[in-house]
C-alpha cells in the first residue's frame, strides 16, 4: 500500500515539474515542444552511454538548428 502512495507522489511531482519547467517553452512554440520533450532526454542518455555523435544529431533535430542556420 505504501508503494502506491510513494509512486503517486512521485508521479504528481514529475507532472508538476513538467508543467512548470516546460510551459514557457510550449507557449513559445508548441510544434518544437514535442521535439524537446522527446529529443533531449534521449540525447542525454546517448551522451551518457558514450555516443556523442548520436547525441549531437538528436540535439540538432530537437532544437531545429538546421533550419536556423539556413536562414
Amino acid at each position: 500500500m505504501t508503494e502506491y502512495v510513494i509512486i503517486s507522489i512521485l508521479v504528481i511531482l514529475f507532472a508538476g515539474f513538467l508543467y512548470w519547467a516546460y510551459l514557457p517553452d510550449y507557449r513559445r512554440n508548441p510544434k518544437e515542444f514535442w521535439r524537446t520533450i522527446i529529443g533531449m532526454p534521449i540525447g542525454m542518455l546517448l551522451g551518457g552511454l558514450g555516443y556523442p555523435k548520436l547525441n549531437d544529431k538528436i540535439k540538432k533535430w530537437a532544437t531545429d538548428d538546421e533550419k536556423q542556420n539556413s536562414k
